[in-house]
């Protein structure tokens, strides 16, 4: 490391806080006067959003109680394909011994 990139690199750590990005103070709009035949629509969009709102708490509520009923696999899919993989190496293997098996009985023969 160079000598003067030490203190340029100890300098950009001590403000590198007052470098990030801030949010600006933010006020809330003021709301604007609702016509009469846009106040209905107003109210039947406000219905409606309550109801869903309702609705998605009911979902959710029936989502956790079904995932809570549910059992728990025996293996994730990790431990699956670890079994699966040692299931064919102890085949691989087994199947080795059957098939040199013959051949070293021949050999002792001749």
């Amino acid at each position: 490391m160079r000598q003067g990139s030490l203190p340029v690199l100890f300098a950009l750590c001590l403000l590198a806080p007052a470098l990030q990005a801030q949010e600006p103070d933010s006020q809330p709009a003021p709301e604007p006067e609702v016509a009469p035949p846009q106040d209905a629509v107003t109210h039947e969009a406000s219905a409606q959003l309550i109801q869903l709102r309702e609705e998605n708490q009911r979902l959710k509520a029936l989502l956790q109680q079904q995932q809570a009923n549910a059992a728990a696999p025996l293996l994730n899919d990790q431990q699956q394909w670890f079994a699966v993989g040692g299931g064919v190496g102890v085949l691989g293997f087994l199947f080795g011994v059957l098939a040199t098996r013959g051949r070293r009985r021949r050999q002792w023969l001749n």
